[in-house]
C-alpha cells in the first residue's frame, strides 16, 4: 500500500493483523516506522458504507478469497500426505 500526504508519501506493509478488544488490529509499517491501524466495528461499517464497490471489484475479491482458501485446504493436505507417508523413526529394542 501507499500513503499519499503532505508530510510525504510513505509505503505501507501490513505484517500481521489479529483482534484485540474487538477491533482489528494491522500491525506493519509506515515508511521505516513502524505502525499500528486499529479499526473498529463502526469505523470499519464507515469505511465500506463510503466505497463504491463494482460488480467486477466483488467478483475478484470473491475468486482471490475462494483460490486463497482453496490453496490452504491443498497445502494442508500436502502436510497430511507427507506425514504419513514419512517413514517411522526405528526403535531400538
Amino acid at each position: 500500500m501507499r500513503i499519499r500526504s503532505r508530510a510525504g508519501n510513505f509505503n505501507m506493509t501490513i505484517e500481521d493483523v489479529t483482534v484485540e478488544n474487538g477491533e482489528l488490529v494491522m500491525t506493519g509499517k509506515m515508511g521505516v516506522w513502524s505502525a499500528k491501524t486499529m479499526l473498529n466495528v463502526d469505523e470499519l461499517k464507515q469505511m465500506l458504507a463510503t466505497m463504491k464497490v463494482s460488480a467486477r471489484v466483488l467478483d475478484f475479491a470473491a475468486l482471490f478469497a475462494f483460490r486463497y482458501l482453496t490453496s490452504l485446504v491443498e497445502e494442508d493436505r500436502a502436510r497430511h500426505l507427507a506425514a504419513e507417508a514419512a517413514p517411522l523413526p526405528e526403535q531400538k529394542i
